[in-house]
C-alpha cells in the first residue's frame, strides 16, 4: 500500500503558523474569528458601498481575508468557502473580468496549499480543484448574466407598469373630465340638471335626520328680451354673472346648477333658516344685477326634504313643478294686464270723446241754468240738484281722461313720515265726522324713498278714504310704513266688513265697485300708478273682519328719470315724535269745520289735456262755480258744526299714533280673531299676500 502520510510533508508557512500560536491557541482561534467576520462583512456589503472600491479592490480584499482564513485554519481543508466566495464575487462583480477573478483564487489556494502541506497526490488533486474552479466561475457568470437579463425584465417590466399606471390614471382624468363635461355647464361651470341630480342624491344621503335638504329653482322670465335687446353676448354674460355672484355668496356647501337656459337651482342642506338666507341672498344678487338690467325679472319656487319628498329626484321635480305653476300665474298675470291695458287704451279714446263733446255741452247748461235761476224763481228752486248733477258727470269724465292717460311720473326724493303725515292730517277731520278712528303707525327711524310723492299721495287717500267708508258703524282705519332692504311697505287696514272672496279678485279692474256710490276707477287708477313705479299692490280681506290693502315699493327708481329733492316733504326734515299725524293749524272744532270746505272726492282730480282747451270763454262758468261752491260749504259747515257740538268741547285732538309694540299686538289679537272666523266658516278671501308686511 502507499503510504500517504509517508510521503506528505509540512511546508514551512505550517510550521511558521505552529510555532506563533503553540503557546497561545486562544489567539489563534480569536484570530480565525476575526478574519471570519471580516470575510463576512466583505461578503454582506451592499452594492453602493462595493462601488467605492477601486477597481479590482474588493476583490483583493477578499482574496487576501480568504488567504488569511485559509492560513490560519492550517490542515482543515476550505475548498468549499473557497468555491462559495468565489461564486459570491463573481456574482456581485460587475466591472471586473470573472477569468482574473477565478485565477486570482485559484492561484491563492494552491500557493497555501503548497506551502502549507504538500505531497505527490497533492498535485494530481490541485488540478480536480482547478477544474471545480472552473465550473463554479462558469456557473456563477451564467447566473449572474441571468440575474442582470432578470433585473432588465424586471426594470422593462417596472416601467411597462409604471407607464400602465400613468396611462391608467391619464384615463380616470378624462373620464373624470368626460363626466364633468356631462355634469357641468360649458358657459358658468356649474353643474347641469344630471351633475345637479346627482349632487342632491349624494348630499340627501349625508343628510342627518334633524337637518333638512333644500332645493330652490328660479327663472329669469324675461331673458328673451334681454338676449333681443342686448344680444345673446349681454345674455351670456349676465349668467356669468349670476353664477359667479351666487358662488361668492353661497357657502361651499351649495351645491349650483344652471340648466334649461335661464334656469338655475340650488341645493343646501340646514334648517328653516338656512332656506330663508338662501333665498334672501338669492334675492340679493338678482336685485344687484337689475340695476343694470332693468328687464331681468324672476320667478322662484322651493321645495324640502323629508316634509315635501323623499328622493332628490322628487325633490328637484316638487320644486320645479312650483315654479312651473309661479310662472303660469306671472303669465297669467301679463296677459290680465295686458288685457287691461288694451281696454285702457280703448277707454283713452272714448274719454277724448267724452270730454270733447260732452264738456262743451255742460258749460253752456249750467251757465244757461245759473243765469235762468237768476230771473225765474220756479228754475232757482231746481239749480242746487242740477248743478251738483253738472258737477258730477265733470268729474267722470276727469276721472276716465286719469285713467286712460299715463300721467308722467315726477321722481322726487322726499321724506315718507312727512306725506304720511301730511294724508292723514288731511283726511282726519273726514274721519272725525264720521265718528270712525284714523290711527298712524310711524316706524323709529325716518323712511325716504323715491318716487312721485303728489302720485302716492294720491293713492293713500284713495285708500283711506275707501277704509273708512267700509265701516259701518265705529271701526278703525290703521295706516303703517316701514322700511325693509331696499323696499318699503305700506299698509291700510281697516276692521269693516271685509269683501267677498269671489269680488277680491276683480276690485283693480276699471268700473267695478262693491258701493252703492262711485264710478269703480279709484283703485284702477291707484294700481296703475303703483305698477308705473315698479311695485305690487294686492289685497287680503276676510269677511266680516276687514280689508287690508298691501303696497310693496322699491325705495329708489332707476328707470324713472332723474331725482330732484321733494321741496314739499324735503328728506332731511323729520317731524318730531310728539307732532305725528298732528293736524297743522287745528287747534278746535271751528278751526276743523273751517278746514272742511268740500268733502273729499274718491280722488284728486288730476288735469287732462282736454281741460286747457276748455279754459277760455269759461269765466261765466267759473262764476256760476263759485256760487255754487259756496252754497255747499253752507250745508257742509252746518252738518260738521252739528258733529262738532256732539262732541265735547275742547281742543282737537291729533290722529292717534301707537307704538310699533302696541300695533303688533293688536294685530296679533286681530289675526288670532280672524283665524277663529275662518275656522268657523271656512271662508277667505283668494287673494295674494304681500311677504313681510306687517299685520298683512
Amino acid at each position: 500500500m502507499l503510504d500517504i502520510q509517508a510521503i506528505e510533508s509540512k511546508g514551512w508557512l505550517y510550521h511558521f503558523v505552529e510555532r506563533i500560536f503553540s503557546l497561545h491557541p486562544s489567539l489563534h482561534w480569536i484570530s480565525v474569528g476575526l478574519i471570519t467576520t471580516l470575510l463576512s462583512f466583505l461578503l454582506i456589503l451592499n452594492r453602493k458601498w462595493v462601488s467605492h472600491f477601486p477597481r479590482y479592490g474588493y476583490m483583493a480584499s477578499v482574496v487576501a481575508t480568504i488567504a488569511l482564513l485559509d492560513l490560519f485554519t492550517q490542515t482543515i481543508p476550505i475548498l468549499t468557502v473557497y468555491l462559495i466566495v468565489l461564486g459570491y464575487v463573481l456574482f456581485r462583480a460587475s466591472d471586473e473580468r470573472n477569468y482574473l477573478i477565478t485565477i486570482s483564487f485559484f492561484i491563492t489556494y494552491i500557493l497555501i496549499s503548497a506551502y502549507t502541506e504538500w505531497s505527490y497526490l497533492r498535485a494530481i488533486e490541485l488540478v480536480s480543484h482547478g477544474l471545480l474552479f472552473v465550473w463554479v466561475a462558469w456557473i456563477s457568470d451564467q447566473v449572474r448574466d441571468r440575474f442582470f437579463e432578470l433585473k432588465k425584465q424586471k426594470e422593462k417590466t417596472r416601467r411597462l407598469i409604471d407607464q400602465k399606471n400613468e396611462s391608467n390614471r391619464r384615463l380616470r382624468e378624462f373620464q373624470k373630465e368626460l363626466e364633468e363635461t356631462y355634469l357641468r355647464d360649458s358657459l358658468t361651470g356649474l353643474y347641469n340638471f344630471h351633475g345637479f341630480q346627482e349632487q342632491v342624491t349624494r348630499g340627501l344621503s349625508r343628510c342627518a335626520h334633524s337637518l333638512s335638504y333644500h332645493v330652490v329653482c328660479f327663472d329669469l322670465t324675461d331673458f328673451r328680451q334681454i338676449n333681443m335687446k342686448d344680444g345673446n353676448d349681454t345674455g351670456d354674460r349676465l349668467l356669468v354673472q349670476i353664477a359667479n355672484l351666487l358662488k361668492r355668496h353661497l357657502p361651499p356647501s351649495a351645491r349650483i346648477a344652471r340648466y334649461d337656459g335661464d334656469q338655475f337651482a340650488i341645493g343646501l342642506m340646514g334648517d328653516g333658516a338656512v332656506l330663508r338666507r338662501l333665498i334672501e341672498t338669492v334675492e340679493f344678487v338678482l336685485a344687484e344685477l337689475k340695476a343694470n338690467h332693468p328687464l331681468l325679472n324672476y320667478c322662484m319656487a322651493s321645495a324640502s326634504y323629508p316634509t315635501e319628498a323623499k328622493t332628490g329626484a322628487e325633490l328637484i321635480r316638487q320644486a320645479e313643478d312650483r315654479l312651473m305653476l309661479a310662472q303660469r300665474q306671472r303669465r297669467d298675470k301679463e296677459e290680465e294686464h295686458r288685457l287691461r291695458l288694451e281696454k285702457l287704451s280703448a277707454l283713452g279714446q272714448l274719454a277724448a270723446g267724452l270730454a270733447h263733446e260732452i264738456r262743451n255741452p255742460l258749460t253752456s247748461i249750467r251757465g244757461f241754468v245759473q243765469i235762468s235761476a237768476v230771473e225765474s224763481e220756479a228754475v232757482k228752486k231746481w239749480e242746487s240738484i242740477i248743478l251738483p248733477e253738472i258737477d258730477r258727470i265733470n268729474d267722470l269724465l276727469k276721472q276716465f281722461l286719469n285713467l286712460s292717460e299715463a300721467k308722467p311720473v315726477k321722481v322726487t326724493r322726499f321724506n315718507l313720515n312727512r306725506l304720511m303725515n301730511d294724508v292723514l292730517s288731511l283726511l282726519q277731520p273726514k274721519s272725525l265726522l264720521m265718528g270712525h278712528e284714523l290711527i298712524g303707525h310711524q316706524p323709529d327711524q325716518p323712511v325716504e324713498m323715491e318716487a312721485d310723492a303728489e302720485q302716492l299721495k294720491q293713492v293713500l287717500i284713495n285708500l283711506v278714504q275707501n277704509g273708512l267708508e267700509a265701516l259701518s258703524e265705529k271701526g278703525t282705519v290703521q295706516v303703517s310704513w316701514q322700511k325693509s332692504e331696499e323696499q318699503v311697505h305700506i299698509q291700510v287696514m281697516d276692521n269693516g266688513n271685509g269683501i267677498p272672496p269671489e269680488l277680491c279678485s276683480r276690485i283693480f279692474e276699471p268700473f267695478f265697485t262693491t258701493k252703492d256710490e262711485g264710478t269703480g276707477m279709484g283703485l284702477a287708477i291707484c294700481s296703475r300708478i303703483i305698477e308705473d313705479h315698479g311695485g305690487i299692490m294686492c289685497v287680503t280681506s276676510t269677511p266680516g273682519l276687514g280689508t287690508s290693502f298691501n303696497i310693496q315699493l322699491p325705495l329708489k327708481q332707476t328707470t324713472l328719470g332723474e331725482v330732484v329733492i321733494s321741496e314739499e316733504y324735503p328728506p332731511e326734515a323729520e317731524p318730531e315724535k310728539a307732532e305725528v299725524g298732528a293736524l297743522a293749524g287745528v287747534q278746535d272744532g271751528a278751526d276743523m269745520v273751517a278746514s272742511l270746505e268740500k268733502p273729499q272726492s274718491a280722488l284728486e282730480p288730476m288735469e287732462d289735456s282736454a281741460e286747457a282747451e276748455q279754459k277760455e270763454g269759461t269765466e261765466e262758468q267759473e262764476t256760476a262755480e263759485a256760487d255754487q261752491q259756496e252754497r255747499d260749504n253752507k250745508g257742509t259747515k252746518r252738518t260738521a258744526e252739528e258733529a262738532v257740538r256732539k262732541r265735547k268741547p275742547g281742543k282737537m285732538q291729533a290722529p292717534k299714533v301707537e307704538p310699533i309694540k302696541d300695533k303688533q299686538k293688536r294685530e296679533k289679537n286681530m289675526r288670532g280673531e280672524a283665524t277663529g272666523a275662518q275656522e268657523a266658516s271656512g271662508a277667505s278671501a283668494p287673494c295674494n299676500e304681500v311677504v313681510g308686511l306687517a299685520g298683512g
